[in-house]
């Protein structure tokens, strides 16, 4: 027997709020409950993300090494400031009970190179989502509310350095009024990476 109940009780959801999310009628989640019917593979990950659990814990049959899956957010640029996209790319990748326990978190499709060798086009870069980083952090700064980047946290005395890896790429430094006026935040440290092997 499944337990989408006891999970939805548990993040305090009414059926109908559940429903929404899933992008199913209430009467869906009445019947997964129940146990007359199991949701499609899609909803069952996207279950799995609303619940920050594994597929195998939703369905009853979890063990404590089952991965838990998380949303592809977008794109970040390993390069100058651009926009990050805030919808889903219908992608999940998975991560482990015990990171997933430590914080919450995304993933991030890489772009641009100028993280290279250590990230590389492509690359998709699980983020804990937090809005403080220390020095040396791999980090998602935010310029404003919109232009985002993937680099290497300096933190110096005037100000801070966002640094690329990649010498042919300019690093961002921005002084202490530049950080308070623009602003410039951090949306998240970088923690994990996956890379398809071609």
């Amino acid at each position: 027997m499944n337990k989408i109940k006891e999970f939805r009780k548990q993040a305090h959801l009414s059926q109908l709020e559940l429903a929404e999310l899933c992008g199913v009628h209430q009467t869906a989640v009445s019947q997964w409950e129940q146990g007359r019917t199991n949701p499609d593979t899609d909803t069952l990950v996207a279950l799995a993300h609303i619940f920050h659990t594994s597929l195998g814990s939703i369905l009853g049959l979890d063990t404590p090494d089952d991965p838990v899956m998380v949303a592809v957010k977008g794109f970040v640029r390993a390069g100058e400031m651009t926009f990050i996209e805030d919808e889903d790319v219908c992608e999940f990748a998975a991560i482990s009970p015990e990171l997933a326990r430590r914080g919450e978190y995304c993933a991030l499709k890489v772009r641009g190179s100028s993280m290279y060798p250590m990230f590389q086009d492509g690359d998709t870069v699980i983020v804990r989502m937090q809005n403080t980083a220390e020095d040396n952090d791999i980090v998602v700064a935010l310029e404003g509310r919109e232009n985002a980047t993937l680099k290497r946290l300096k933190i110096q005395k005037n100000g801070i350095l966002l640094m690329a890896e990649n010498p042919e790429y300019e690093s961002l430094f921005y002084t202490k009024e530049q950080v308070a006026r623009l602003p410039v935040t951090f949306f998240g440290k970088a923690v994990e990476i996956r890379r398809e092997i071609h």
